[in-house]
């Protein structure tokens, strides 16, 4: 069941495909936040064995749209799983429309709970801090930092790509401050993201959870917009 405060997506500006690597594309959608339009990332990965969704766009409407371009620039592939990596409707709020589709939604423990709660069926909530996954010939790890933007967050690398996909933990350059939102702790923020870095020396691309991709100075400048907030 869909909760009846799901955040509304824009079904005029769609779902737009950008590819990042070989295999990889970063899927944009825009939602609304205190009345005005937010963009908002995630990624889709083409494996061998099927398609596979990191965080969905705003909406179910607008994650039908995404499987449908999914089925004209993959056919004969379908998505297998998806990962969300936190509770806030940017990242589930198509989660009924995946369901639908029977595709496996992996997340933590904590992330599924969240989402239950706010009256989604629950994802698997399978994921430890650190989780190695393989799907088909594409390998994925995700870990959980700590807690930051939410309570929930996580990051997705792709090993072969060295793409860090930062979700909502991680701040685009042009971003130049942090607005508070319920549930973010902007003491312990700095540190995830520390962790993040210590964990991840070798990034060539980082996906933040809005706005522009770009590279590792991304993470350094989360923390200094941290600093200032």
């Amino acid at each position: 069941m869909k909760p009846a405060d799901a955040a509304e997506g824009s079904a005029a500006k769609g779902v737009t495909l950008t590819q990042l690597a070989p295999h990889v594309w970063m899927h944009t959608s825009t939602g609304t936040a205190d009345g005005n339009p937010v963009p908002a990332n995630g990624l889709l990965l083409e494996t061998s064995k099927g398609i596979v969704l990191i965080d969905t766009p705003w909406n179910d409407s607008l994650t039908e749209q995404l499987m449908t371009q999914i089925k004209k620039r993959f056919p004969g592939k379908r998505m297998t799983d998806a990962i969300v990596t936190h509770a806030h409707d940017d990242r589930i709020g198509g989660l009924n429309t995946l369901y639908k589709y029977g595709v496996k939604v992996h997340s933590t423990k904590l992330t599924a709970d969240f989402a239950r709660q706010q009256g989604y069926d629950r994802p698997l909530g399978d994921l430890k801090n650190v989780t190695k996954l393989k799907f088909g010939d594409m390998k994925i790890e995700t870990f959980y930092p700590g807690k930051g933007h939410t309570e929930d967050n996580m990051t997705v690398w792709l090993p072969e790509d060295k793409l860090l996909f930062g979700g909502c933990l991680i701040k685009a350059l042009e971003t130049k401050e942090i607005v508070p939102t319920p549930g973010f702790y902007p003491d312990k923020w700095p540190r995830a993201v520390r962790k993040v870095m210590k964990r991840y020396q070798d990034i060539s691309i980082v996906v933040p959870g809005h706005g522009s991709p770009g590279d590792d100075r991304l993470l350094p400048h989360t923390i200094s917009l941290l600093k200032e907030t």
